[in-house]
């Protein structure tokens, strides 16, 4: 998928499919989560970073975070379904 510069990361993000979050949220990665209707640096709603290891997400799976998402920040303004988004290393 597409690469972008990110100001709120200050470096270059990638969207990538559900499948693979949830492979890197297991391997400890940061995934941001935002709205389907909103761009990634939308000023109305930051994304949300998640990340197994973090201290708000310790002992809760990936599903679980994506539903706490889901019930929490998408509706039919902002969006019905969750984009993931990672940071692209150098």
């Amino acid at each position: 998928m597409e690469k972008f510069y990110s100001n709120i990361t200050n470096g270059m993000i990638q969207q990538v499919n559900k499948t693979k979050a949830r492979n890197l949220y297991n391997q400890g990665k940061t995934i941001y989560f935002q709205s389907s209707n909103l761009k990634f640096d939308c000023i109305w709603q930051s994304p949300m970073a998640a990340s197994k290891d973090g201290y708000s997400f310790q002992g809760y799976t990936f599903d679980q975070v994506c539903n706490n998402y889901e019930v929490y920040n998408c509706d039919k303004e902002r969006g019905k379904y969750i984009h993931f988004y990672v940071a692209v290393e150098k």
